[in-house]
């Protein structure tokens, strides 16, 4: 019999976490609740949750900050509650790490929706110990979450090591740009943002010897980007 999946909530508004929590209970999954971010790391480690849904608002570290902490140690999907529209708050948490910002109030119904997603999408990707990526002399272990570009580890954000952990795992292949938002940013960024092109060159200054005239990341006009290796 398989087990309910398991959600840490760190939410610092007793009565929205209450309301949260009867909810996903009431949806068949085990709540861990958290009022701050103080030891979550650790918290993270203990309850090992299938899903992890952080509030911006947080007392001490904020939640965006705390979400980068987290994805740094595990890949569980993360959902982000924010007060504000802004897509530059909501860029700036998805390159934290976070796989999708909801806007409150919390329409329970997207929430259920997307939790389900986000749980589909993780069982269809989950990766059992897998080997390292090398194209050329760029290499990628997707275990721990580290990229080298020759022996030179390289820094990249958390979704800057998401993007190019797609990018290499479908080399040779045409990704078009609603596919690559969809996929790595679990489509919660309009077609229209420039925030893929923007990584894109964030990217190509990391891993691209010449970053105008790039080897690994190549444009395919009108359609979105393929990974080419020399």
């Amino acid at each position: 019999m398989l087990r309910p999946a398991r959600v840490l909530l760190i939410q610092s508004d007793l009565a929205l976490a209450a309301r949260l929590t009867a909810f996903l209970q009431e949806e068949g999954y085990r709540v861990v609740h958290a009022a701050d971010g103080s030891g979550t790391l650790t918290l993270v480690s203990q309850a090992q949750p299938d899903l992890i849904i952080l509030d911006v608002d947080l007392p001490g570290v904020d939640g965006i900050t705390l979400c980068g902490t987290i994805r740094t140690q595990v890949s569980t999907p993360i959902i982000l509650l924010t007060n504000s529209a802004d897509e530059l708050q909501q860029v700036i948490g998805l390159d934290r790490g976070a796989d999708l910002c909801l806007l409150k109030p919390v329409s329970l119904a997207e929430l259920r929706a997307r939790i389900h997603a986000l749980l589909r999408r993780a069982a269809r990707t989950k990766m059992p110990r897998a080997q390292s990526i090398t194209v050329g002399n760029l290499r990628l272990n997707p275990q721990m979450r580290r990229v080298w570009l020759g022996e030179q580890e390289l820094k990249l954000t958390p979704k800057e090591f998401d993007l190019l952990s797609y990018l290499m795992r479908n080399r040779g292949i045409v990704l078009p740009r609603d596919q690559l938002l969809r996929d790595v940013w679990g489509g919660r960024v309009a077609a229209r943002s420039q925030t893929l092109d923007v990584h894109i060159r964030w990217l190509r200054q990391k891993v691209e010897h010449d970053p105008e005239q790039p080897i690994y990341i190549q444009t395919v006009r009108m359609i979105g980007y393929r990974f080419d290796g020399p």
